[in-house]
């Protein structure tokens, strides 16, 4: 009651229109529909150090069924649809130029959001339950969290999901160092050791060399441990390089490639496949999603690892508006069976075409446009129709 407390209300409202033909069957039909998220934020802020969040969620598909299976537009029917997407305490610093802590439920960023994300793109997104504790100054950081993603409180086993994280960053060389251990024993029976216990440790780097007009960005991961008695050996490796223009229009062009590992073989007693955790995948592997899910993509019941070789630009014709093209070029790392058995590592091509203007006061706007071309055995059969994706965006912040 008697601390000095400042309280702020945020929010954003954002509706999404969507037009989806992802299928390469022709005899599959155009999907046309909205998806609306709202979030209301209100933060406490007390004796400028300690804080409380609380952000509030509300996602829907416009005319969409509840989860009771009735009608939420046009109806005498509660949704039950809010949620609390984020609730923390936080303490920046317990003590003068101390660390600082988090607990409660909340988003976590790391890097480019390779590793782990959001997923800002979702109509969801992606929140974590646990606790951080951290220290930081003006040449490096140190960060510890420790994440539950399920509690089960059976009393005759334990049957948990955790994760710990730790980071370093150096935020003047533009690195920052991380290593996870995830530990499911939702699968252990009795004796029988079936938990999963996967070690990923890697790295992030991005640095605008200074005086050129060069950029680049990479990330490097490594998995080891074992899932079931299966021993695990992956990795992933990214890489961009840029080249920005001068000029008013900022044009910007850039070559990159996203590697990760495949199995190419189910007999050797390893995994192989880079499993892709938790990372914001709607921001790498193309707009249309076809590979954007945690854990390894699956192709043809089979996991052969992803090469994405990506070339795109972006550049800013006016002020306030921004146009960008990406083109995906994708790749199996490891041969895979498709059609007819026959091996392969080919799996399509994808356009992505995006324009974003913020000219309308007070809105964000962007839409875009994606296609798809897929080969056969990756379509699953021959002759296959290309895969088309729109969107029209508006995002109101306040």
């Amino acid at each position: 009651v008697s601390a000095d407390t400042e309280v702020s209300v945020t929010g954003q409202v954002r509706a999404r229109w969507e037009l989806d033909d992802r299928s390469f069957d022709t005899a599959t039909i155009t999907q046309e529909y909205t998806d609306l998220r709202t979030r209301v934020t209100v933060e406490a802020v007390v004796d400028g150090n300690t804080r409380a969040v609380v952000q509030f969620q509300d996602s829907r598909r416009l005319g969409g069924l509840n989860q009771f299976g009735d009608m939420q537009s046009a109806g005498l029917n509660d949704s039950k649809n809010v949620d609390v997407h984020q609730a923390y305490v936080q303490v920046d610093r317990l003590w003068q130029r101390g660390p600082g802590f988090r607990a409660g439920r909340f988003e976590i960023n790391l890097g480019n959001e390779r590793v782990f994300g959001a997923v800002g793109w979702s109509n969801i997104g992606r929140s974590w339950e646990g606790a951080q504790l951290w220290y930081d100054n003006e040449d490096w950081s140190v960060a510890l969290s420790r994440l539950k993603a399920v509690e089960r409180n059976k009393p005759t086993g334990n049957e948990d999901f955790d994760a710990y994280v730790v980071t370093v960053g150096v935020p003047q060389a533009g690195l920052s160092l991380f290593g996870a251990l995830e530990h499911d024993a939702r699968l252990s029976i009795d004796t029988i050791d079936n938990d999963l216990d996967r070690i990923s440790i890697g790295g992030y780097f991005v640095r605008q060399f200074e005086g050129t007009p060069l950029d680049v960005e990479v990330n490097a991961v490594y998995q080891a441990g074992d899932m079931a008695g299966t021993d695990i050996k992956a990795f992933l490796f990214t890489g961009e390089l840029g080249y920005t223009f001068p000029g008013r229009a900022k044009m910007r062009i850039a070559a990159a490639v996203d590697y990760a590992s495949g199995d190419d073989t189910t007999a050797d007693n390893e995994i192989n496949a880079y499993y892709n955790m938790y990372y914001t995948g709607h921001k790498f592997r193309g707009y249309m999603d076809y590979f954007a899910g945690s854990g390894a993509p699956v192709i043809n019941g089979q996991t052969p690892g992803l090469i994405d070789m990506i070339f795109r630009a972006k550049a800013s014709p006016d002020e306030g508006w921004t146009v960008k093209g990406d083109v995906h070029l994708f790749k199996a790392a490891q041969e895979y069976r498709g059609l007819n058995g026959q091996l392969t590592s080919n799996i399509g091509t994808e356009i992505d075409l995006t324009v974003v203007t913020t000219r309308v006061p007070g809105v964000k706007l962007q839409g875009g446009l994606s296609f798809f071309l897929p080969d056969d055995s990756f379509a699953g059969m021959t002759d296959p129709d290309n895969g088309l994706w729109s969107y029209l965006m508006a995002t109101v912040d306040f």
